[in-house]
Order: structure tokens, then C-alpha cells, then sequence
């Protein structure tokens, strides 16, 4: 099958989640993948070229899997606030019609929408080729300017009645879909997953906790992705000197970046957490299952809002594949596939939060237990190899005849 994604987040700086996972083990599986991106962070990062109307083209990308080989394609924009997204919307639509003008995709999967959404429907039609959408977040509910939902949600109503298929990551985003009067016939649940021989359980690293001045018995708690402003961190860090009472020597361990990043690493200087909370900043994806097997419990202790509700963070079957406990917050996104400690999750509240993961702390046999229940779900369920196979089979009924 010869593939084109299309997204509107920057393929090779994005903490590596389904957007780089999936298309990159469809490449491993035989079928020829092509990327479509958009630099949505090209203010966190000097550029040489501000103004720039080609597209940047490079082959053999990978950024999950080393054997794994895309085609990166991203259309010219002109880098500065507001005019980036007009011009990036403008430059992606020609940049299809090129595409589809002299390449023979037998589909497209579809994940974003406000930036790129109805020129890919378009270029897709003009050209005879199906466009699938992939539903992994509602979309209106992530934009920043609250101006511009109004429009965001006109765009999800066209977009999803305009699709044949729909695929969703939780029932809950099914029912969002299902809101805008699409068949219930198009849309249907194909969950995220994980690499489960990449994420496996196995020794932790001496040297890694080294590296953090972690002392060999130190209890240590891990949360691992993006750093936003609703991760919950500010309630656990600020609750932290409570559990100290009980462990004097537990390390918050504060895997990747994000926008709230800056706040959190204030919060815990001006707790006097210094050398109890621990940024690591973005590390290599091939170390994260080193770094989850050299801590105790892996955490998401994120607040309950509109953007959290529905979701399924990746992450955590990334931690319940290593076979470590996971102490979260409860979703009504996620509960559906992980609903307990027989899947590995014991679920609280922030209020509750340190004191739950000081009992996890204390009762290492209960935590090896619901860590070996949960290691033993993820790989008969969420196996990424499994999942693609579902996609795959999904894209293939509607082909074009």
C-alpha cells in the first residue's frame, strides 16, 4: 500500500508518540509511507530561512525505529504569528495537488484538521483518492485562540461527514464524532498501542541512576511525555515534602518538555525540592524503556478537563509493557481499556496523590503484582504490530474500487 499521512505538527521535533509510531511500522511491514508535516514549533527554534515557499523533502526519515524508512515532506511557510498558519494552510494545499499529480497513493490518513483538513479532502477528491481520518484528540478543544474554536468545530462537523471512515482511540472520541450526525457505520475504536518487545520488563540501569544522583534504594516515581500546564506535576511537587516524611530519600522523576516546564522547575527550587525532583529534558526514544525499568512507580497525575477527558496517553502502556505499576488519575477516556489494578493502574485522586504513591512505595509485593498484571495485559492487547494490522485491514475496505 503506498500511504500518505497528513498532520499538522512537526514530525521530527514531536515527543514521539502514534503520529511517528504507526507510519514507521507500516514502513517496516512493506508499505510505502509518506509524510505530510507542519513546524508548529518554529518559534521555539531558530530558523535560518523565515520566509520560505519550497518544500523541504527528506527520504529514509525515522525517528521510532532505526530500520524503519518515510518520506518527509514539508510544504514552505512564512514564520511569523498568525501569517505561519495562513501560509502553511495555503502552501500544503498546492503542495498536495503536486503530489497527487504525480504520485499514485491508494489512500490518506488524515489526523489533523484546522491547518490542513479541507485542502487534503480536496486535493484527495479531485485526484479519485479515499482520505481516512484518525481521531486521537478533539481537535476544538486544543486551540489556543478561543475566537478561533467556533470555526475549528465548523471545520470537524465538514470534515467528519465528508470522510467515509473514521477511526477513533476511545469510545468516548467515537461518541464526540458521532455528535457532529455521522453514520454510526463510518466510525469505529482502534486503540493506541506499544512496542511490546521494545518495551519490555527487564533490569533497571545503575548508570542511569547514576547519571541522576539516584541512590540505589531510593524510591522513584516517574512521569514521562509532554509537560503541560494540566500534567498535575505542580500538585505532586508541591505535595512532595509530605512524602519525604515518609521516604526521605523519593525522587520525582520528570521525563521530557513542555510549556510548563519553566514553572515546574521554579516550584520546585522554591519548595526546596532541588535534589528531589529530577528534569531529565527530551530523551532519546530508544532509552525510555532503560529509564522506566530504573524506577519503581511510573505516574499520570493529570487534571480532568476538556482537553484530558477523552484521551488515551500512549504512555502508559509504554510503563504497564515494562512491568511497572502505574498511579494516575482517572480518565473517562482511558478507563475503558485500563480499568484497574487487574490492568495495572491503581487510580486516585491529586488530592490523594503522594500519599497513594507512598503506599505503592511500601507494599513492593503489591506493586510487583498489579506491575506483572499490567505487563500481561498490554502485550495480549495493545501489541503496535497488532494495532497496524487492524489499521491496515481498516484502510483496505475502503479503498477505491
Amino acid at each position: 500500500m503506498n500511504l500518505l499521512v497528513v498532520h499538522e505538527v512537526n514530525y521530527l521535533s514531536k515527543i514521539i508518540y502514534e503520529f511517528q509510531i504507526l507510519p514507521e511500522i507500516l514502513s517496516l511491514q512493506g508499505h510505502q509511507v509518506t509524510i505530510v508535516d507542519f513546524d508548529d514549533s518554529w518559534q521555539q527554534s531558530p530558523a535560518s530561512q523565515r520566509i520560505r515557499f519550497r518544500t523541504d523533502v527528506r527520504t529514509d526519515v525515522h525517528r521510532a525505529y532505526p530500520s524503519a524508512s518515510v518520506t518527509l515532506r514539508r510544504p514552505g511557510m512564512v514564520q511569523f504569528p498568525v501569517v505561519s498558519r495562513i501560509s502553511g494552510a495555503l502552501l500544503t494545499g498546492l503542495e498536495l495537488m503536486r503530489m497527487f499529480r504525480n504520485s499514485q497513493f491508494d489512500a490518506v490518513l488524515l489526523y489533523g484538521l484546522p491547518t490542513v483538513g479541507i485542502q487534503t479532502l480536496i486535493a484527495a477528491r479531485m485526484a479519485g483518492v479515499p482520505v481516512l481520518f484518525r481521531s486521537i484528540d478533539i481537535l476544538h478543544r486544543l486551540v489556543p485562540n478561543r475566537a478561533l474554536v467556533p470555526i475549528t468545530r465548523a471545520l470537524e462537523k465538514v470534515v467528519y461527514n465528508s470522510v467515509p471512515a473514521i477511526s477513533c482511540v476511545t469510545p468516548r472520541l467515537r461518541q464526540h464524532v458521532l455528535s457532529y450526525g455521522v453514520p454510526e457505520d463510518r466510525v469505529t475504536v482502534i486503540p493506541s498501542g506499544v512496542d511490546a518487545d521494545m518495551f519490555s520488563p527487564g533490569p533497571g540501569s545503575k548508570a542511569f541512576r547514576a547519571t541522576w544522583r539516584i541512590g540505589s534504594s531510593d524510591p522513584v516515581a516517574l512521569f514521562m511525555g509532554t509537560i503541560y500546564t494540566f500534567s498535575g506535576l505542580d500538585r505532586v511537587i508541591r505535595d512532595w515534602p509530605a512524602l519525604l516524611d515518609r521516604h526521605p530519600g523519593a525522587r520525582l522523576l520528570i521525563v521530557g518538555v513542555g510549556a510548563d516546564e519553566e514553572r515546574l522547575r521554579r516550584l520546585a527550587t522554591e519548595t526546596g525540592l532541588g535534589d528531589h525532583v529530577i528534569f531529565t529534558g527530551l530523551q532519546p526514544y530508544d532509552k525510555l524503556p532503560e529509564i522506566i525499568r530504573s524506577v519503581d512507580v511510573c505516574i499520570n497525575p493529570f487534571e480532568l478537563n476538556d482537553i484530558t477527558r477523552d484521551i488515551l496517553p500512549t504512555k502508559l502502556f509504554q510503563y504497564l509493557a515494562c512491568g511497572k505499576p502505574v498511579l494516575a488519575t482517572e480518565l473517562p477516556g482511558t478507563k475503558p481499556f485500563l480499568s484497574g489494578e487487574e490492568q495495572g493502574v491503581v487510580y486516585t485522586s491529586l488530592d490523594e496523590f503522594t500519599e497513594s504513591l507512598g503506599d505503592l512505595f511500601e507494599d513492593r509485593d503489591r506493586s510487583v503484582r498489579i506491575g506483572a498484571d499490567g505487563e500481561r495485559s498490554v502485550r495480549e492487547k495493545y501489541d503496535w504490530r497488532r494495532i497496524a494490522e487492524d489499521t491496515v485491514a481498516w484502510i483496505g475496505a475502503h479503498l477505491r474500487r
